[in-house]
C-alpha cells in the first residue's frame, strides 16, 4: 500500500521526522517496506506560461517558444513536442539545472537559435509509466490551471514528498487505505484522526425521476447503494487530485473516475460509476448466466459463468460485481448523467471470479480481503461531497440501497490478568485502555479485571480477547517487552514411534549419501497433467486451498513425486550429474471428515548412473536397518508416471504401500531430464506399526558355505521373483542368501529372452556341506526352472 505523507497530511500530521515515523509503524506491526521520493526539490525546474510560439525558421518539426519563468526576461525554448500552444502552463527545466538521474541541462544550439534549457515530461521527473495520464504519455506536461511562473515543479506536483510503502497483512484489510493507515500512524503517536468532509447540496428533486431502482437476486451482494448525479462535466482532475493518484501508484484518467478512485484509496470502498444515459432500464444484482459474455473496460470480452456476480441493466450485464465494470456504461468525455455505485460483495465470490478470469484489478483486492458493509455508504457520500465541492454535477435527492441495513454491534472482553499473564509485562488497567481507544474502540468498565471492548466497525479481524491483547502490546512495542524464561512443571519428553522412525530411516539413508529434501507441501494442479496422472485416478482426489499464496500453491499435495521431479531438474539444470536424494514429508488424503488424513510419506530419487536394481537394493537396506523385512514387488504397466517396463508397485506382506521404478520418457520431457531417473514413493504411515523392533542377534556361522553362480535364460518379461522363490522353495533352510548381480540383453541372446545371473549361497548351521548334499537341490531348482522354460546359459 502507497501512502504519500501530504495525503496522509489531511487526516493526521505526524510532527516527527521520517524515520521516527518508519521505525514507529514498524514497531506497531505496519511493516515498512520502501520509502520514495520522485524527485527532490529541483528548484530550477519551474512552472512557465508560454507567451508566444512560433515554427522553427530552419527545422520543420521544432518550435520556438517565449515562455515567462518569473525572471524579468521570458525564456527561449527549442521543443519538439506536439502538445504546446501559446497560453500553456507547463514545466521548464531552466538552463544550469543538474537532474536527480545525473543529466545536466544547460543551453543548447538548435539550428541557431539558443535554447535556455527545456520542456519536461512526466517521464523525465521520474515517474513511472503507468501512472502517467494518457495525454502526457508521449508529449510535455500541460497544466489544467494557472499558475504564478516560476513555481518550483514540487509545489505543483508534490514530487519531493515522501511515498511510504507498507506490507499489509491479509487479516488487517482496513489498512488497504489512506485513512487506514492514517488511524495506524495516530495511533502509534498518540493522536486522532480527523475524518473527512461528507456533507453535499442537492438539486431538491427526487432520482426515482430519472432511475428505475434496484433489484438484488443474489446472496454474495450484501450491500448496494446507488445515488445519482446529473448534468455532470467530464474534464481532467484538480492537480491536486490527479498529484494524490499518481503518487498512490494509479493513473488518472478523467474527473468523475479519478474521484471514485481518490475515495477508494481514501476509504479503502471500490465504487464505480455508470453512464446512466446507457442504462438500460433499473439495476438487476445477480447471477450471470453460463457463457454469458461482457466487454469490460480494458476492452476485452470476458465470458462468465454462473457462479459470478454481475451488475445488468434490463438487457445486459454491465459490470463484473467486485471486479471490473463494463465497457458499453463506462464515463466518457460525453456523459452528461451518472450513476454511482457503492456496494459490498462476499469476497470469497469476488476471490473466485477474479482467479477464473484471470483479472486482478484494485477493486477486487480489497473485496477479496474484506470491506465493512458501513463503509459503502460513508464512501458514496464522499464521492458526492466532492462532486459538490468542485462543482462537477448536481446532486439528486436520496438513494436506493438494497441488502443489509443494520449491522450488529461486536463487542469483545479482555481481562487484564490475562493480558499480563501472556506478555510478562505489569499493565494497569488504564493503559490497556488508553491503547485500546487509540485505536478507536469504545471501552466499557466491567469489573476490576475486565474491560469491555466495542469493536470499531473496520476492524473485522477483532473476534477473540487474543486479539485484544495483540492491539494493545503492538502500541506498547513487542520490542519493549523483556524476554522472560518459561514457567512450566517438568515433564519427561518422549518422541513418537512415528518420530523415532522417521528419525531413524533419515539416518540410515544420510548414511548411504543421500541427500534430504524438504518441499512445500502445496502444489499447482497442473503438477498432475504434468505428470499424466490418469483423470480419475485417486491421486487427483486433492483438497483446494480456499487463500492460496497464489495458482503454484493452490492445493495440497497428494504425492511428492512432483516435488522430486522438480528438485532433480533444478539440480540438473545447475550441472548436477550424480544425484541421491529423499524426502520424508506428509501427503494429504481426502476424507469423509473435516479434515484430512495426513500420511507419513518416503520418496527417494536416484539420478546418474544407476539402475531400477540400485533403487531396490538401497531401499531394502536402508528398511532393514530400520525394522522392516520382506517386500515384494509386482510388475506395473499402467502407471504413466514411470516407464512401462522398469516400474514395479511395492507391497508389504499383501498390502500395497507404493510403486518405485524409472521415470516415463514424457514426464522426462515435462521436467526437462535429458535421462533417466528413478523414484520411489511409500506411505510409511500404513507400515509404522508393523515395525520390528526387538532384533535378535545371532552367532557367526561355524561352518563354510558353498557357493554357487548361475546364470538363466529367459523370457524378458519373466520377473526375477519367479526365479528366486523356485530356488528358496527347493533349498529349504540351505539357501542363506541370493544376489541377483547381472541382467544381459545382446548379440549372444534372442531378442524375446535376457540371462539373469544370481549368486546363491548355500550353508547348514549343523554340519559342513558336501557337493553331494547340494546336488540333489540343484537338480530340483533346473528340472523346475525348465519347465517354465528357464534354462542355464551355456
Amino acid at each position: 500500500m502507497l501512502v504519500p505523507l501530504v495525503w496522509q497530511n489531511n487526516y493526521v500530521k505526524i510532527d516527527e521526522d521520517l524515520k521516527t515515523i518508519t521505525d514507529r509503524l514498524s514497531e506497531t506491526g505496519s511493516h515498512v517496506e520502501e520509502v520514495t521520493i520522485t524527485t527532490s526539490a529541483l528548484e530550477s525546474v519551474v512552472v512557465g506560461h508560454v507567451l508566444e510560439q512560433e515554427k522553427h525558421p530552419d527545422a520543420d518539426r521544432l518550435k520556438v517558444l517565449k515562455i515567462d519563468i518569473g525572471r524579468d526576461d521570458p525564456a527561449t525554448i527549442i521543443t519538439a513536442a506536439k502538445n504546446t500552444k501559446k497560453g500553456d502552463y507547463l514545466f521548464v527545466i531552466t538552463s544550469g539545472t543538474s537532474m536527480d538521474n545525473g543529466d545536466y541541462i544547460g543551453d543548447h544550439d538548435f539550428f541557431g537559435i539558443n535554447s535556455e534549457g527545456m520542456l519536461t515530461s512526466y517521464a523525465e521527473l521520474g515517474y513511472p509509466d503507468n501512472v502517467i495520464p494518457k495525454e502526457f504519455k508521449d508529449g510535455v506536461i500541460i497544466l489544467n490551471k494557472e499558475y504564478k511562473p516560476g513555481t518550483p515543479v514540487s509545489e505543483v506536483l508534490f514530487s519531493n514528498t515522501p511515498v511510504i510503502e507498507y506490507e499489509i497483512t491479509p487479516n488487517r484489510p482496513d489498512c488497504l487505505s489512506i485513512i487506514g493507515m492514517a488511524r495506524e500512524s495516530a495511533a502509534s503517536f498518540g493522536e486522532k484522526i480527523k475524518l473527512p468532509d461528507l456533507d453535499y447540496k442537492t438539486n431538491g428533486k427526487d432520482l426515482r425521476e430519472v432511475f428505475n431502482g434496484l433489484i438484488l437476486y443474489s446472496d454474495n451482494c450484501k450491500q448496494f447503494i446507488a445515488r445519482v448525479i446529473k448534468d455532470v462535466k467530464i474534464e481532467p482532475s484538480p492537480q491536486w487530485l490527479q498529484n494524490y493518484l499518481i503518487l498512490a501508484g494509479m493513473r488518472p484518467i478523467n474527473n468523475i473516475v479519478d474521484i471514485t478512485n481518490f475515495v477508494m484509496l481514501e476509504t479503502g470502498q471500490p465504487l464505480h460509476a455508470y453512464d446512466l444515459d446507457k442504462v438500460n432500464g433499473g439495476i438487476t444484482i445477480r447471477e450471470a448466466q453460463d457463457g454469458e459474455i461482457i466487454k469490460t473496460i480494458d476492452g476485452e470480452d470476458r465470458q462468465l459463468d454462473k457462479s459470478m456476480i454481475v451488475i445488468a441493466d434490463d438487457k445486459k450485464a454491465i459490470s463484473i460485481a467486485g471486479v471490473m465494470g463494463g465497457y458499453d456504461t463506462e464515463v466518457t468525455s460525453q456523459t452528461k448523467n451518472i450513476v454511482l455505485e457503492a456496494a459490498n460483495f462476499n469476497g470469497a465470490s469476488v476471490r473466485e471470479t477474479s482467479k477464473k478470469l484471470k483479472l486482478r484489478s484494485e477493486a477486487s483486492t480489497r473485496f477479496e480481503k474484506g470491506v465493512p458493509i458501513q463503509m459503502a455508504d460513508f464512501a458514496s457520500r464522499r464521492v458526492l461531497h466532492l462532486i459538490d465541492k468542485l462543482s462537477y454535477g448536481e446532486i439528486y435527492d436520496d438513494s436506493y440501497m438494497v441488502g443489509l441495513t443494520y449491522i450488529e454491534d461486536r463487542y469483545v472482553d479482555l481481562r487484564i490478568s490475562r493480558l499480563n499473564a501472556l506478555t510478562g509485562v505489569d499493565f494497569s488497567k488504564e493503559e490497556a485502555i488508553r491503547n485500546l481507544e487509540l485505536l478507536e474502540f469504545e471501552i466499557e468498565d466491567i469489573d476490576s479485571d475486565t474491560i469491555r471492548a466495542k469493536v470499531p466497525f473496520f476492524r473485522n479481524d477483532i473476534e477473540i480477547e487474543a486479539d485484544l491483547i495483540e492491539e494493545v502490546i503492538r502500541l506498547y512495542g513487542m520490542g519493549n517487552i523483556e524476554p522472560k524464561p518459561l514457567y512450566s512443571s517438568l515433564q519427561r519428553g518422549l518422541r513418537s514411534d512415528a518420530r523415532i522412525l522417521r528419525d531413524d530411516l533419515k539416518r540410515e539413508l544420510a548414511g548411504q549419501k543421500f541427500s534430504e529434501l524438504t518441499t512445500y507441501s502445496f502444489i499447482s494442479p497442473i503438477e498432475f497433467d504434468r505428470m499424466g496422472v490418469l483423470k480419475d485416478s485417486n491421486l487427483r482426489e486433492y483438497i483446494k486451498l480456499t487463500n492460496p499464496l497464489g495458482e503454484d500453491f493452490s492445493v495440497m499435495r497428494t504425492t511428492q513425486l512432483s516435488n522430486m521431479l522438480d528438485v532433480i531438474a533444478k539440480n540438473i539444470n545447475r550441472g548436477q550429474k550424480d544425484l541421491k536424494l529423499f524426502e520424508l514429508g506428509k501427503t494429504f488424503e481426502k476424507t469423509e471428515l473435516d479434515l484430512p488424513n495426513e500420511n507419513d510419506t518416503l520418496t527417494m530419487g536416484l539420478y546418474g548412473s544407476y539402475n531400477f536394481y540400485d533403487l531396490k537394493d538401497i531401499f531394502e537396506v536402508a528398511m532393514d536397518r530400520v525394522g522392516f523385512v520382506g517386500f515384494t514387488y509386482k510388475t506395473q504397466k499402467e502407471n504413466p508416471i514411470f516407464h512401462a517396463g522398469r516400474c514395479a508397485d511395492i507391497y508389504y506382506g499383501d498390502e500395497f504401500i507404493g510403486t518405485m521404478g524409472e521415470v516415463s520418457y514424457e514426464v522426462r520431457d515435462e521436467y526437462d531430464i535429458k535421462k533417466g531417473a528413478l523414484i520411489l514413493e511409500i506411505n510409511l504411515s500404513q507400515i509404522g506399526d508393523q515395525r520390528i523392533k526387538d532384533r535378535k542377534y545371532m552367532a557367526l556361522p561355524k561352518y563354510p558355505a558353498i557357493t554357487r553362480d548361475y546364470s538363466f535364460v529367459t523370457d524378458r518379461n519373466l520377473e526375477s521373483k519367479f526365479i528366486e522363490d523356485t530356488i528358496i522353495n527347493n533349498g529349504g533352510e540351505l539357501v542363506k542368501n541370493i544376489e541377483l548381480f547381472d541382467i544381459y540383453t545382446g548379440d549372444q541372446i534372442q531378442n524375446d529372452k535376457k540371462s539373469i545371473s544370481y549368486k546363491v549361497e548355500f550353508r547348514s548351521d549343523d554340519k559342513t556341506l558336501k557337493e553331494e548334499d547340494i546336488k540333489d537341490i540343484e537338480e530340483n531348482i533346473l528340472n523346475d526352472l525348465e519347465k517354465s522354460n528357464i534354462v542355464l546359459r551355456s
